[in-house]
């Protein structure tokens, strides 16, 4: 609600007798007390009006009953004098203190009349504060359009006459309505400026409202240690001021906290204290709602003669109420106590009465908005026959505009279904071709794979029989050889260095044999992966005539038995070509894992070669490299000049 306009300082300047008193109530929050001396001594009935003003205002907070006395005190003397604007200020007020206990029907009643009056007088500014009530009031009847409708409004020409607490306020109000209507984003982001606002301006009601609202907020995201956080500084700042209506709405929330986690006593010791301010304040529908709170604990708490005991008593206030909706929910809240307590007879009837509830409540509405649609209708019926009467012409031209939009319509409506099937049939093509191209690519695919697996198995076969037979042979040879030699009785000299070199080539080719079948299929790839045998197989070569270094990176696991078999085979072949055609003396191997594949950088300082003409890639090495790079789905860059050697760069990607 928007606060009433300060008049202390018109108290001091009309009534300076009392200036002591005056000082006092400044320094003390404008203390009540001394407000009811001043009316009490006061012979200025203009200084009386004022402080019957701010005495409203001040036990609106308090006590309802002397509130609504002093704001009809306020407003009697107001009509005595004939002053509209105190006049319309003392509406004000009196719906101030009926807002506070909810009641909104004389709220909304005195709250017309104030903007009524202010907005006859051009009081914009005052007119905007009457308008934010009665926005308020929309709020809590659920008419949530019209009250950010009037809440926008207000804000606006707040912000244009720079208002900053007036505007926290009404940012306040806004944020409620907004949670209300279930957008809690939004909400949270005017409860935060309203915070802001309040700080820089210390504003301590509005700071406590805008403290309720993030508990709220973060109450219903079940977020409860950050609405507990909120709760607690509302608390502090509402335990100060002694403002018993925001501690009961407070409290009864905290209440609500520690009943949804679970924490049923602590709620219940919250619940009460809420119900003792409620009792105080005479807010009969706030009391009701403790009740029943209360009332759930107890059943949680398996109470259940305290439990039915507190929501009749809801249940009664409610009927005095006329509150249907509240009854309903107690109604059903008394049939699940009903129902723990095993009576279900009892929990049957209470459940009846809460959907017989639910049903008057539905049928209600319907029947007033079939009403509302009946009399549009009516209303609508007449409208057209009077201009069927008065223009006819008009109603013939506007029946053809109408059937040539429907032809219009339903050309359009075909033309579209043309183009959607088009589209569909296109994407349906489109899709079946994706299909044929990723089989044809599967089977390229398992085509190579089987190439390769068939040249793989036949090196291995080719290995097995050059190491099984012909180096068995040969090592055969060398010991038939051996043994002749020993018998042997040479002629001269030269036949038996001729003899020794014969037995040397047979120990060499069975040495090159070996050699030749551990290259085709080297056992130390199987045993101990790709490192180990790139390793090996540069060890096999003479570091006098080409010196290799190899580093690798994060291959310390094992890859795919492919993987590592087509590297070895493509870093064998790239060797094999610099040893055959670089004249190179420098070689550098890198391999590098990590989380996008394996990088190969084998690099010479070699003759190196022309790599934009086609030929040079003719040769049965090259090929064989690309070849089985593409079969792992990776990609192979050759960068070289002639005289500058050759950069081989290989990416091999690791599906997971």
């Amino acid at each position: 609600m928007i606060g009433r306009p300060q008049n202390y300082f018109l108290l001091a300047f009309l009534c300076l007798s009392f200036l002591p008193a005056l000082k006092t109530y400044a320094q003390n929050q404008r203390s009540l007390d001394s407000l009811e001396n001043i009316v009490k001594s006061s012979k200025s009935d203009s200084v009386k009006i004022i402080a019957y003003g701010d005495l409203c205002w001040g036990y609106g907070f308090v006590n309802f009953d002397k509130a609504l006395y002093f704001g009809n005190e306020e407003l009697r003397l107001a009509k005595k004098f004939n002053n509209q604007e105190s006049i319309a200020l003392a509406y004000s007020d009196i719906g101030n203190t009926y807002t506070r206990v909810n009641k909104f029907k004389e709220a909304l009643e005195n709250h017309l009349k104030a903007y009524t009056i202010r907005d006859k007088l051009g009081l914009k500014v005052k007119a905007v504060g009457s308008l934010s009530n009665i926005a308020v009031i929309y709020k809590q009847q659920g008419r949530y359009d019209e009250a950010i409708e009037y809440m926008t409004k207000a804000l606006k020409i707040y912000e244009e006459n720079g208002e900053e607490v007036k505007q926290a306020i009404v940012l306040v109000n806004i944020g409620n309505i907004y949670r209300n209507y279930k957008k809690s984003v939004i909400s949270k982001s005017y409860f935060e400026r309203a915070i802001l606002l309040s700080k820089k301006n210390n504003s301590t009601s509005t700071l406590t409202n805008a403290y309720s609202g993030m508990l709220l907020y973060y109450f219903e995201a079940k977020n409860y240690d950050q609405a507990l956080k909120y709760a607690n500084l509302a608390v502090g700042l509402t335990k100060s001021s002694n403002n018993k209506n925001d501690l009961a709405t407070i409290y009864n929330s905290i209440g609500q906290i520690y009943f949804e986690k679970g924490h049923y006593a602590e709620a219940m010791k919250f619940y009460n204290q809420s119900l003792q301010f409620r009792l105080f304040m005479k807010d009969k529908l706030g009391e009701a709602s403790c009740y029943k709170n209360i009332g759930l604990c107890y059943s949680k708490l398996k109470n259940y003669p305290e439990a039915e005991k507190n929501i009749n008593k809801s249940i009664n206030y409610f009927i005095e109420l006329d509150a249907k909706d509240y009854l309903r929910e107690a109604y059903n809240n008394l049939s699940k106590v009903y129902e723990d307590k095993e009576d279900l007879e009892g929990s049957l009837n209470s459940y009846k009465k809460s959907v017989a509830l639910k049903d008057s409540i539905y049928n209600k509405e319907n029947a007033d908005k079939i009403n509302e649609l009946q009399i549009v209708y009516e209303t609508e019926k007449k409208e057209q026959q009077i201009k069927l009467l008065n223009a006819d012409n008009k109603v013939q031209k506007l029946e053809v505009a109408k059937r040539n939009i429907m032809i219009w319509i339903i050309a359009g409506t075909f033309v579209f279904a043309i183009l959607f099937s088009f589209l569909l049939y296109n994407r349906y093509k489109l899709k079946q071709e994706s299909k044929l191209q990723a089989e044809v690519i599967k089977q390229q695919d398992l085509a190579t794979k089987a190439v390769l697996i068939a040249e793989e198995n036949e090196r291995k076969r080719i290995a097995s029989e050059l190491h099984d037979g012909l180096g068995q042979m040969f090592s055969a040879v060398k010991m038939n050889l051996s043994g002749i030699a020993e018998n042997l009785d040479f002629k001269d000299e030269h036949d038996e260095k001729m003899f020794g070199k014969t037995l040397n080539l047979v120990d060499e080719s069975c040495k090159e044999v070996r050699v030749i079948a551990h290259q085709m299929a080297p056992n130390v790839l199987l045993k101990s992966g790709l490192t180990a045998a790139i390793r090996d197989f540069i060890d096999k070569i003479d570091a006098r005539k080409l010196k290799i270094n190899l580093e690798t990176f994060g291959l310390n696991e094992r890859l795919d038995q492919n993987v590592e078999t087509v590297l070895y085979r493509v870093i064998q072949e790239s060797v094999n070509n610099v040893i055959k055609h670089a004249k190179a003396n420098s070689l550098d191997i890198q391999l590098n894992k990590d989380a996008d594949g394996i990088e190969a950088m084998i690099e010479d300082n070699g003759k190196g070669f022309d790599t934009s003409l086609s030929e040079n890639f003719n040769g049965l090495g090259l090929k064989n490299i690309i070849s089985r790079v593409a079969y792992l789905k990776g990609s192979v860059d050759f960068s070289s000049e002639p005289g500058r050697g050759t950069l081989v760069a290989i990416h091999i990607p690791l599906v997971a």
